[in-house]
Formats: C-alpha cells, structure tokens, sequence
C-alpha cells in the first residue's frame, strides 16, 4: 500500500508581505561601531526589512531607487560619516521623497544594551513581527514635526485595532521628543505579560512542580518565605484587562495582567537637521541651523527649476545622440554586408561600359595599362620569387625575379 507524503506545515508566522519594506545601507566608510549601528538598525526593522543586503563601492542612490520598485521598498535608510566625525542618518521616502536628515549625537548598540540586563529576554521568535511604533512628545500643529511622524508611521505597518492579535505584538518601538535638547530618543524594548494578584511562588508552580519534600503541605511552601504583599504586583497604570488570551501561563481572556517592556537595544538620539523635497535633492523645506528669507527661497526655487530643464534638455540631447549612433552603426554594418557579398570585379564590365559611354571597342594596350593584378596564394615561402595572377580570365603569369640583374655601363673620359 502506498503511503501518502507528509505535507509540510509553517510554523512560523507569516510576515506582511504587502506592508511598507525599507533599506538600511552605509554609504561610504562608517567605521566597526557605525557597521555594528546599521546591523543593529535592521534587527529593530526586521521582519520587514533586508536582513543581509550588503552595499559596494560603486553602487550608487539610483540603483537603489530602480531596485526598491521591484521588492516594494518604501522608504531607504542611508548612513553615512562626515568629516568631522559625525554619524549622518537619511530617511528617504522613495520614489519622490521627502528625505529626513538626521544627526546621531549618540548611540549605544545592542550588545552593550543587553550585557548591562541581569537576564536578557530575547528570542527569536520576537522578531517574525514588526514592532508596534509608540510616537511622544511630537506636535503637529509644526509643520516638521508632522512630516516626522507621518514619515514614520508609513515606514512601518498600521494596526487596526479591531483585527489585530495580541500574540503578534511582541516589539514596540519607541520615538519620544524632546523639547529642551531638540533631539529625538528612540528605543526598542519586548512586551511581555505577567497575571496580576499572583506571587512568585504559584508562578513557580505554574511553570514546573518544585521539590515540595521539605513541607508537610503545599500550604508552607506557599507562605514559607515566599510570598510577599508587593510580589507579582505592578502599578494601576501597567495593568490591563485581556481582550484575547496571550501566550504565557495565566494570560487568559478578561483576566487582568500586567504589561512589562523590556529594553533590547540599541539607543540613539537624533537631531533633525533638514527636509528635503526629493530623495537626496531638490528644495529644501526645512533647516535647522540656517534660515532664510522669502526672497531668498525664492532666488533658490528659480535656480532649481533652471537647473531641471537644462537637465531635462541634455537628457534629450544625449538620447538623440545614442539614436544617431545606432543607426549610424546600422547603416555600417549594412555596407559591410553588401561589400562581402558583392562579386568580384572583372575586366569585362569595363568594356561594356566604355562600349556603352563611347560606342567603340577599346584598345588592347589600353585594356593592358588598365587590368589589376593580385598576389597569388601559392607563392614560395623563401621569398626568392613572388608570383602574380592576373584578374581577368586569361592565364597569362608574370614573373619578376627579387634581385634582378641589371648591367652597369662604364664611361671613359677623353684625356684632352
């Protein structure tokens, strides 16, 4: 009897792939720490990001552009160093922009993060869903600052609140403004679960049968030490009421838990510096260090609009040219065609013609003058003698020897 194959099943979650992907690449030398920045960048953005992209020396802002079409990459993460030392972050918005450009002040990376953690709550399985993005302290009645968190809200999924599964928010990722440094903190913490009104030593129970060998009942190993009254308790503002059950001991449906974050890392602060209108280029809408009048934004939206034009014509111009050269090269190999296919040229079509032009026969010493001869294939290797074909259709061989013998004449001077 033939038995039927086993079907694999996935395990795993399945990612959004239809949702906002992004690109976090270097663009020149960052430097060890700057690398182990933008690696730690991607962990935050994962799933919905290229975990192992690698970028070279000659790639360049558009090819990443052509490329972000294809996969459905919405938004670039461009890093780069300065000459003063100073880690420049660019958010770009693709195809169009606007580009957000960002100082890093300071930045501490995952792995310092999480060796400071007595015990370090991460696991893979955390990342198979975006994180859950937390904005604070941003006011968009300013201009920028509603560009902001537009731009970052679109980089990551939405979440509809009436569909969403708890089990799938697992990472929160945290933008928090502040007004007195003008920067912005960003961090990136796990959320976990934890019932409330349960000490440590049920959660014990819960998670695996202890030794109970030393107690007469279950009751004083209960109350033997390890209950206290602030055990297992948090704060009113931590607990929540479950709409769903989440995965954990004791996180049922309309039970009351308590929500703990957890930090994974990495911490950056970032200073807006400017807003552009395109990705890398075009006006720009905000400056923080440098203000400028009306006149003056309007001397500088003329001179950008000069500049699309001439841009524009001499894209015109060089594809006219590339098309004059193709067919230019058409037209050649055209020529070149019909040179290997043309016969071969014969005498007798030069007595037409001159019987044709002048109504007589031509001469035979004037056929003679004009025949052409060709050097023949069977000549001798040695070199002492090289033998010619005529073209016509006579057989007649001419023959010159290499040193011909040519005889000297002497002439005497008569004594006077």
């Amino acid at each position: 009897m033939v038995k039927s194959r086993r079907k694999k099943k996935r395990t795993h979650i399945a990612e959004d792939e239809e949702g906002p992907h992004t690109f976090v690449v270097n663009r020149g030398k960052l430097g060890k720490t700057g690398l182990r920045l933008m690696l730690d960048i991607r962990k935050c953005l994962e799933p919905l990001t290229a975990r192992n992209l690698k970028a070279k020396k000659y790639n360049k802002l558009k090819d990443y552009i052509h490329v972000s079409s294809q996969f459905g990459v919405s938004h670039l993460l461009l890093l780069s160093k300065s000459l003063l030392g100073y880690i420049n972050l660019r958010v770009c918005k693709v195809p169009r922009g606007p580009t957000l450009s960002f100082r890093v002040s300071s930045y501490t990376l995952l792995k310092d993060v999480v060796s400071l953690m007595k015990r370090a709550k991460t696991t893979q399985n955390s990342y198979e869903s975006a994180p859950l993005l937390i904005m604070n302290g941003f006011d968009e009645t300013i201009p920028h600052h509603k560009l902001i968190t537009t731009t970052f809200q679109n980089m990551l999924p939405a979440v509809n609140v009436k569909t969403i599964q708890l089990n799938t928010l697992k990472r929160a990722l945290l933008l928090n403004y502040s007004a007195e440094t003008d920067t912005i903190e960003v961090r990136h913490y796990s959320i976990a679960a934890a019932p409330v009104g349960v000490n440590r030593a049920v959660k014990k129970l819960m998670k695996k049968v202890p030794d109970l060998s030393r107690y007469s009942d279950i009751s004083e190993f209960l109350t033997n030490g390890y209950f206290s009254e602030s055990d297992g308790e948090e704060g009113p503002e931590n607990q929540v009421v479950l709409p769903q059950s989440i995965a954990g001991r004791g996180n049922l449906k309309s039970n009351r838990s308590a929500i703990r974050l957890t930090e994974l890392g990495p911490r950056v602060s970032l200073q807006l510096v400017k807003i552009q209108d395109g990705v890398g280029e075009g006006e720009v809408l905000y400056h923080s260090f440098v203000k400028k009048t009306a006149e003056e934004k309007k001397e500088l939206r003329k001179k950008i609009e000069k500049a699309k034009i001439l841009k524009e014509k001499r894209k015109k111009e060089q594809q006219k040219n590339v098309e004059k050269k193709k067919k230019d090269e058409a037209h050649l190999k055209k020529r070149k065609r019909k040179a290997e296919n043309h016969e071969e040229y014969s005498d007798d079509d030069d007595v037409e013609h001159y019987k044709n032009e002048i109504g007589e026969m031509p001469d035979a010493e004037l056929l003679l003058k004009t025949k052409r001869t060709t050097r023949s294939v069977d000549h001798k290797k040695d070199g002492k003698r090289v033998k010619f074909n005529e073209t016509d259709n006579s057989k007649t061989k001419i023959t010159h020897d290499k040193k011909p013998k040519v005889r000297g004449i002497a002439i005497r001077r008569k004594k006077t």
